[in-house]
């Protein structure tokens, strides 16, 4: 459930980004957000208890956690002008993707 909510919340932010930009204003994504995000989902990886993973719920983390958590981190620093909340944004979200390797899902407690 945890992932869910930050997969929702990852588009909005996304969403909001794209619709307020300008046309001619796109840039790639750092890599280092990439890296964040990574890091983010090892360091929820090892919160939750190191769960065994199935290859299908190791993609479905490693996409919801590296890359679009990457495009959400660029989008709220691009919103807030700030670096610290691209990078708030990659490490929680990323986190927060590793919940997806729990057998069961894990509440809002």
């Amino acid at each position: 459930m945890i992932a869910i909510a930050a997969v929702l919340a990852d588009i909005v932010l996304i969403l909001t980004h794209r619709v307020r930009a300008s046309p001619g204003s796109a840039e790639y994504t750092p890599w280092s957000c990439m890296a964040a995000g990574l890091a983010g989902c090892a360091a929820g990886w090892l919160v939750i208890g190191r769960p065994e993973a199935a290859w299908g719920d190791l993609c479905l983390t490693l996409i919801c956690g590296v890359v679009l958590t990457s495009e959400a981190a660029h989008a709220a620093r691009a919103l807030s002008g700030r670096a610290w909340a691209g990078w708030a944004t990659a490490l929680v979200s990323g986190a927060a993707a590793a919940t997806w390797l729990l057998p069961d899902p894990l509440p809002f407690v």
